[in-house]
């Protein structure tokens, strides 16, 4: 092994050197602390720092120099170099204020040394420690990077597959074949694929068989749709209706408009995929509007109350076709369920970027233990009752599928004003 040896003086040197940086700033290493500082400094080069009183009694230090000054004069000491049990002793007084407040000596031997730093030779007394450790590392490295290599070009093939049935493109080949888990695995993603297939060319059949029934009843519609609105015109312009006749066949051209309205809405349907796209946003006035004037009439012939509470933005703009439909099955539920001269109330407010809705009515409400049940499909708390008005249980089921399709939420609450039932659903809006 090669080693790199100081030069014997090298301690005399350091010790004249740090006696220097001491007798400028005496303040400084009068403190403890800094004293003890530079005192750890020497020693990493194997030079004592030792502190005297003025009297030549030893305060900190090494033991075996305490005899230093016995028998000599203190005064002729300063700035020399006392040679004492084998060592150098360079001599210094700490003046501050032409006052000696103690005496430092830096002791040392005039020795090469060897500079191979401790760290190196603890690491060669650590090495047969820690080898068992470094080949692990190298040879865990060594088969993870062979790993690697033999994994890589079947899981990009993956990952590849993985991106193209995300845009839903299956016409992709996997060419890896093996008996180990990633071939076990790409043979998974074949069948995936071949099932996938089989589901996409189903779902393209369903829509393109929708998509005709779509256009063939909006076709067959049309045609009652348009002799109905032919008839109300001929009533309306021959005239001579009494007043409640008119009312009624101004409601049934308003439904005939919005019969129409969803025919045109089918036909739309019929050329897209995705039937929830049609467009069909008015004002939330619009549509309340439209909505009263159906209600009403039925209200009036059970001389029902009607009250409404609008705290909302009339000008929001809100899906048409949904809305209207929650809205006229909760009243036709309302209207049925309420006694004459009973009272219904509704009630519209905005509330963190959302619609709320509220029907309450004096009708015989539901009983608290059947409300989890209500919203389910052919649900009828009296069955005898529902079937002499031909109730199929059907209209909250419809209801609550609607709200969720708008991402609002619907449920029962207890009632306000009146001692009936009252739904409330909220809907979201931008």
């Amino acid at each position: 092994m090669v080693t790199i040896e100081r030069p014997a003086n090298y301690n005399e040197k350091l010790a004249h050197k740090q006696s220097e940086i001491m007798e400028n700033h005496p303040s400084k290493y009068i403190n403890q602390a800094e004293f003890n500082k530079k005192k750890r400094l020497l020693q990493k080069s194997n030079v004592t720092l030792n502190k005297y009183h003025s009297n030549g009694k030893l305060i900190t230090g090494s033991k075996k120099f305490s005899g230093l000054f016995k028998g000599k004069n203190i005064i002729g000491t300063f700035n020399e170099t006392i040679f004492y049990k084998n060592y150098y002793h360079l001599v210094q007084p700490a003046v501050i204020n032409n006052e000696i407040k103690e005496i430092w000596v830096y002791s040392y031997q005039l020795k090469s040394q060897n500079m191979i730093p401790r760290y190196i030779t603890f690491g060669f007394a650590i090495l047969p420690f820690i080898a068992p450790i470094i080949y692990f590392i190298i040879f865990s490295r060594y088969f993870i990077n062979k790993l690697y290599r033999t994994i890589k070009e079947p899981l990009e093939e993956l990952l590849n597959a993985s991106n193209m049935i995300r845009k839903k493109d299956l016409d992709f080949c996997l060419g890896y074949n093996s008996n180990n888990e990633i071939g076990q695995l790409t043979q998974s993603f074949r069948q995936m694929q071949r099932e996938l297939k089989k589901s996409l060319y189903e779902n393209w059949r369903k829509d393109s068989e929708w998509a005709i029934m779509m256009s063939s009843l909006s076709h067959d519609l049309k045609t009652p749709a348009t002799l109905i609105a032919l008839s109300t015109e001929i009533l309306n312009d021959e005239g001579g209706l009494a007043p409640n006749q008119q009312l009624q066949v101004d409601i049934i051209n308003r439904n005939i408009t919005k019969i129409n309205n969803i025919l045109k809405s089918m036909g739309h349907a019929s050329n897209i995929k995705d039937p929830t796209l049609i467009d069909d946003v008015v004002s939330l006035d619009e549509l309340i509007q439209d909505l009263e004037s159906d209600i009403i009439p039925l209200m009036e012939k059970k001389n029902i109350q009607y009250k409404h509470d609008l705290r909302v933005n009339k000008e929001l703009r809100v899906p048409y076709l949904k809305i209207n439909r929650i809205l006229e099955n909760l009243f036709a539920n309302a209207i049925q369920y309420t006694p004459e001269n009973g009272e219904i109330h509704f009630f519209v407010e905005e509330r963190e970027h959302h619609i709320h809705f509220a029907i309450e009515d004096s009708g015989p409400g539901i009983k608290r233990e059947n409300r989890g049940l209500v919203f389910s499909k052919h649900f009828r708390e009296d069955a005898a009752r529902a079937n002499s008005l031909g109730n199929a249980g059907l209209g909250l089921f419809i209801v609550k599928n609607l709200v969720k399709e708008l991402n609002g939420q619907i449920e029962f609450a207890d009632p306000l004003i009146l001692s009936g039932t009252r739904i409330e659903f909220a809907i979201p809006y931008k």
